[in-house]
């Protein structure tokens, strides 16, 4: 055998091994493909399966927060609007006539008093409680209140000072400590 015949023979039998190498790989990666492909196949159908098991699931929750969403605004303006009455009821106790406004001081002064000798405070705007009002009802209740100089960021009604201790009668203090006791019935008034 010629060199020539040998070098052919050996190239002949390396493109028989990479013919055959090349049929298994291609086998090889077809079977590795149609795996995948299974396995991408089984994997959407479960994600498919899942969505279509959860999505009622996912739909409920939605309807639920949205639900919650609404009745959290719905609340937000019931509880402005009741914020709004008690301002309202505020405004009313502030603009009270002359003989109206005296007479219901002068019951939260006679329940107010402690020892008879207590400062008064008003608010910045006072106009009924005056030295001359206080005159008249230390004479009629044997008291000797003084009006005080300083005047208070109040809408209305008073504040006793004895030494240390503050008997808040203005209109803020008392709607604010009405309020708990009142509001449940307003509720229900407004939004019955």
């Amino acid at each position: 055998m010629s060199l020539a015949d040998i070098k052919a023979k050996i190239t002949a039998e390396a493109q028989e091994q990479i013919k055959e190498l090349e049929a298994q790989n291609k086998a090889h990666i077809d079977e590795i493909t149609r795996r995948s492909d299974a396995e991408v196949k089984a994997i959407r159908d479960s994600y498919k399966t899942r969505l279509a098991q959860e999505e009622p699931e996912v739909l409920k929750r939605r309807e639920i927060v949205a639900e919650l969403d609404a009745k959290k605004v719905d609340l937000g303006v019931k509880q402005r609007l009741v914020n709004e009455a008690f301002d309202a009821a505020l405004t009313k106790l502030a603009d009270l006539t002359g003989d109206k406004y005296i007479d219901f001081v002068g019951t939260l002064m006679d329940k107010a008093v402690v020892t008879g000798k207590e400062t008064v405070l008003v608010g910045q705007n006072e106009k009924h409680i005056t030295s001359s009002w206080l005159d008249d009802y230390n004479a009629a209740h044997n008291t000797s209140l003084t009006l005080s100089d300083k005047r208070l960021a109040i809408s209305g009604g008073f504040v006793l000072r004895n030494e240390r201790i503050d008997i808040n009668c203005s209109w803020e203090m008392l709607l604010k400590d009405i309020r708990p006791d009142i509001e449940p019935a307003v509720i229900k008034k407004m939004f019955p």
